[in-house]
């Protein structure tokens, strides 16, 4: 007896060369398919079944299903399971209609790959380079059954990854009340945090609901970092929370924003991030929007990038099996041409943008989950500016998920 393994979530894209796919939220693999193999996931998510009447239900030869469900049970997407085990269907995205895309310019997936969210403006450092303008929140936040229902559209539209952001998202008066809804949430959930906040019971919160953080670190000291995050002891409080996540065995990242005063220092980040247990570094570059786009603080130029880019290819290779260093050194303009297609950011207002870095650019505003649903969102046309190309995908966090399908 075999059936679809439960964090295995199935997508059928018609506007990418009808493409079939399966995502494991859990471990964040994917395969692709054929028609009559995805045809086999779809069935076992539905009901367990033998062989025998898959083979006779699908129209399928039994010897070439019989290789296919042992591929699959070695690749822990189909699981081989007694007849008296207790079974709970696994909810399966409805197939987009292909007319449903008529009318765009150019291709985009039927539901984000990820989808950011941004819970609070709220937030407890003053960042000179923060995109998202964090401080203080917003007059008309969300209320906590709005974004309990926005997860939820997410989920039902088969949404890949969901990023919780702020303002700093410890800061919301209910953070951990949304992380526990997310507990049984069927995507990859991951929290962008600066660690300040965190403590034991936030980071036994995060293991428990299956949510995995990632980290601000933008210096090796705390002049480095405390002066770009404009807080005072940020540094400290933040070298807390990793040792804390470390000491747990909790599997979590490091995003490192590259800027004046730590672009020579960045193998420094590296060896700090090793030494407190981070799985992941990601290395960013600034971009000249938010408050960014006034302060125009720490920026670096274009042949330093060049040359940071080079560098990290040999760190890469020299810290290879210690951690995993991720490049993301975006452009100092939105990527105008790549919004769209493949990620959408919801404000704390319910407003929704294409990409977290035009956020709160009313430009770039394409509509409100308060006016309409999250999918009623994403094929509405006010979309179409910003699906005109797709040659360019980098620099907009969509790699992590869908660079990988």
């Amino acid at each position: 007896m075999y059936r679809l393994s439960r964090s295995i979530l199935l997508r059928f894209e018609p506007q990418f060369y009808s493409t079939y796919a399966a995502f494991d939220c859990t471990r964040v693999e994917t395969c692709f398919y054929q028609r009559w193999q995805f045809d086999v996931l779809d069935y076992l998510a539905r009901k367990p079944s033998d062989v025998q009447d898959m083979a006779a239900e699908l129209d399928t030869d039994v010897d070439q299903l019989k290789d296919f469900l042992v591929s699959q049970v070695r690749s822990g997407f189909v699981i081989e399971a007694s007849e008296d085990e207790a079974f709970l269907p696994v909810y399966v995205p409805p197939r987009p209609d292909p007319d449903t895309f008529r009318g765009f310019p150019s291709p985009f997936l039927s539901a984000p790959s990820t989808a950011d969210i941004f819970l609070t403006r709220a937030c407890n450092l003053k960042c000179s380079h923060c995109f998202a303008r964090g401080g203080r929140p917003l007059p008309n936040e969300l209320s906590f059954q709005e974004w309990t229902s926005t997860l939820d559209q997410l989920g039902k539209m088969g949404v890949l990854q969901v990023r919780v952001n702020g303002g700093e998202p410890f800061m919301h008066r209910e953070i951990y009340d949304i992380l526990h809804h997310l507990k049984n949430m069927r995507f990859r959930k991951l929290i962008l945090t600066n660690g300040t906040m965190l403590n034991e019971k936030a980071v036994d919160t995060l293991v428990e609901c299956g949510v995995t953080p990632t980290i601000s670190l933008d210096g090796p000291t705390a002049r480095i970092h405390d002066d770009f995050r404009g807080a005072t002891g940020a540094f400290e409080r933040t070298l807390r929370a990793l040792k804390l996540l470390r000491d747990k065995g909790v599997i979590y990242g490091i995003n490192t924003c590259v800027h004046s005063e730590n672009i020579g220092k960045i193998e420094d980040m590296i060896q700090l991030a090793v030494k407190f247990g981070a799985a992941r570094i990601g290395v960013l570059g600034l971009a000249e929007v938010g408050r960014l786009a006034v302060t125009k603080k720490n920026m670096i130029s274009g042949p330093e990038r060049v040359l940071l880019a080079l560098s990290l290819l040999r760190l890469a290779r020299k810290y290879r099996g210690k951690i995993e260093i991720a490049e993301t050194l975006v452009s100092h303009e939105p990527p105008l041409k790549t919004l769209g297609a493949f990620t959408c950011s919801i404000d704390s207002d319910g407003s929704v943008y294409p990409a977290n870095r035009v956020l709160g650019d009313a430009r770039f505003r394409v509509g409100s989950l308060r006016e309409a649903s999250v999918r009623d969102v994403w094929f509405s046309r006010n979309w179409v500016p910003f699906r005109k190309g797709l040659n360019k995908i980098k620099g907009l966090g969509t790699e992590e998920v869908w660079g990988e399908l």
